[in-house]
C-alpha cells in the first residue's frame, strides 16, 4: 500500500509523483500585480525627481535674487551722495530737482574726498534697468562701477518684467520731487521665470512668478 508524503520543500505531491504548479491564470495574476508595484514606484520616483527639480530651480533663483539685492541694498546704504535718472548707452542723466524722482537708473557716489569732505565724481557706481526685452518676460538690472576692472556692466538680475524703475521716496513713501532732503529709494523687482521649458500648458510653458520689494536709505547728510 503507497503513502503520499509532503516533498521537501513543502508544496504536496501529486499521485502522479510530479509537484503542482501554477496555473495560467495564477501566473497572470502575479505578473500583473508585480507590474503594478514596479510601475508605482517608477511613477513616485519620477514624481520626486520633478519635485526635485522644482525646488532647486526655485531655490537657485532665490539665492541668485536674495545675493543681487544685497549687492544693490549694500550700495544704497554706504552712498554717501546719489541721484537718480536716467541712463543711455555710457551716459546718465540726473533728474533735476522739482522733477518728479523715479526713473530707469540711479547714479551712487560711493566715496568722499578725504581734503573736503565731498563726493570722489570720479568713482561712481550706475545701477540701470534694460527693458529692451521685457517683452520676453527678460528686462535685466545692470550694475558698473568705474574701479571695476572690467569696463562693461554687470547683469546683477534677469528675467525681470514691469515696473523697471527706481523711486526716490520721502518718509511717508510719496514720490519725491524736491531733493533737499534725505530720501529713500525704492524699486520692485518682478521675476517671471520659466521651470519646464519642454513642458507645455496650451500654448504656454510653465512659469514662476515672485518679486521682492526694495527700500534703502543712503548713509548721507541732508541733499543730494
Amino acid at each position: 500500500m503507497n503513502f503520499y508524503s509532503h516533498c521537501e520543500s513543502g508544496f504536496p505531491s501529486t499521485p502522479s509523483g510530479h509537484l503542482r504548479g501554477m496555473t495560467v491564470i495564477e501566473t497572470l495574476l502575479a505578473v500583473g500585480v508585480f507590474a503594478i508595484v514596479i510601475l508605482g514606484l517608477l511613477a513616485s520616483n519620477l514624481l520626486g525627481l520633478k519635485e526635485d527639480q522644482l525646488i532647486e530651480s526655485k531655490g537657485g533663483a532665490s539665492q541668485t535674487s536674495r545675493e543681487a539685492i544685497n549687492t544693490l541694498l549694500t550700495d544704497i546704504r554706504t552712498a554717501k551722495g546719489y541721484y537718480l535718472g536716467t541712463y543711455s548707452g555710457s551716459a546718465f542723466t540726473p533728474f533735476t530737482n522739482g522733477a518728479m524722482q523715479q526713473g530707469g537708473a540711479v547714479l551712487i557716489y560711493p566715496v568722499v574726498n578725504s581734503t573736503n569732505g565731498a563726493v570722489d565724481t570720479s568713482q561712481i557706481i550706475v545701477y540701470y534697468y534694460d527693458s529692451s526685452d521685457s517683452a520676453n518676460s527678460d528686462g535685466c538690472l545692470l550694475r558698473y562701477a568705474s574701479n571695476s576692472v572690467s569696463v562693461t556692466s554687470t547683469v546683477i538680475a534677469s528675467n525681470l518684467i514691469a515696473p523697471l524703475y527706481f523711486t526716490g521716496e520721502d518718509y511717508t513713501g510719496a514720490t519725491q520731487y524736491d531733493r533737499t532732503f534725505k530720501g529713500v529709494i525704492h524699486t520692485t523687482l518682478q521675476f517671471c521665470q520659466f521651470q519646464y521649458p519642454t513642458t507645455t500648458v496650451g500654448s504656454n510653458c510653465l512659469f514662476s512668478s515672485y518679486h521682492i520689494d526694495c527700500r534703502a536709505t543712503p548713509h548721507l547728510p541732508d541733499g543730494p
